[in-house]
C-alpha cells in the first residue's frame, strides 16, 4: 500500500486521475480508506492510502508527471472577490468586541481602521501552478491573501508558523495580493515562484527571498 498527499484544490476525482489514470480509481480509494466517501471534502495535506498495482491507464499519470501538471478541479468559483466585505464579516464574527468598539469612534477613525486592513500592501507576480508562502505573524496582526484565481481569500491571525500552499488550475501567470495590518517575525518567499512588489513598507524580523533586486527589497524592513 502506498500513500498520497492531497494537494490544495483537489477533489476525489482529481486524485483518482492522478494515481490511476481514470476516475474508476475512486473505487480503490474508497476501499482503501474506510473513512472516505463521495461527499468527503478533501483538504491539503490529507493522506490517502492506495494500491500502486491498481493503475488502470499508466500512460495518463506518466503524462501528468512528465509535464509537471497537477490535476486540480475542486474549485469552480468565477465570481469577483469583494475583499473588503470579507474582512469586515471576519472582524464582526471573530472579533465582536473590536467591531462593536468602532461605533464609539468617529467615521474618519473608522475609515482609517478599515483602510489598514483592506488596502493592498504587496503583490506577487506568480508564474507556475504551485505557490508556497511561509510566514509567522506578530501578535494581533492580520494577513489576508488573495490568490488571483477567483478562489476565496484566506485570512490568517495568530503567531504560529505557517506554510501555505496554493495550487492553480493552470501554470500561467497570476497576481497574489497581500492585504492587512501584518508585521512578520518571518516572511519566506523562496517558494512563491514569482516577483514580489511591496506597495508599502513591510516589516519582518527575518525576510527570505531568491530575488536580489535591491530597488524592490528595500521596502522590506528587517531587524537583521
Amino acid at each position: 500500500m502506498a500513500k498520497y498527499r492531497v494537494r490544495s484544490g483537489q477533489n476525489i476525482y482529481d486524485v483518482a486521475l492522478t494515481l490511476y489514470g481514470s476516475v474508476e480509481g475512486i473505487f480503490d480509494l474508497l476501499a482503501s480508506n474506510r473513512w472516505l466517501n463521495m461527499e468527503t471534502q478533501l483538504k491539503y495535506g490529507m493522506e490517502l492510502t492506495y494500491h500502486e498495482n491498481f493503475v488502470l491507464h499508466a500512460d495518463i499519470p506518466m503524462w501528468f508527471n512528465d509535464h509537471k501538471l497537477l490535476v486540480k478541479n475542486g474549485e469552480h468559483i468565477c465570481n469577483p472577490i469583494d475583499v473588503e466585505s470579507l474582512i469586515k464579516e471576519h472582524i464582526e464574527k471573530e472579533h465582536p468586541d473590536i467591531f462593536a468598539s468602532l461605533d464609539e469612534i468617529s467615521p474618519d477613525e473608522q475609515n482609517i481602521y478599515w483602510e489598514t486592513l483592506c488596502i493592498p500592501r504587496m503583490a506577487i507576480s506568480q508564474q507556475g501552478q504551485l505557490s508556497i508562502i511561509n510566514f509567522q505573524l506578530k501578535p494581533d496582526r492580520h494577513l489576508i491573501i488573495e490568490w488571483g484565481d477567483y478562489t476565496e481569500p484566506q485570512i490568517f491571525e495568530g503567531t504560529v508558523y505557517k506554510e501555505i500552499e496554493h495550487c492553480y488550475k493552470s501554470s500561467g501567470r497570476h497576481t497574489v495580493t497581500f492585504y492587512g495590518d501584518f508585521e512578520f517575525s518571518l516572511l519566506d518567499l523562496n517558494k512563491s515562484h514569482g516577483i514580489h512588489y511591496p506597495m508599502d513598507a513591510i516589516y519582518a524580523d527575518k525576510f527570505m527571498t531568491l530575488l536580489t533586486i535591491e530597488s524592490i527589497n528595500k521596502l522590506i524592513i528587517t531587524q537583521e
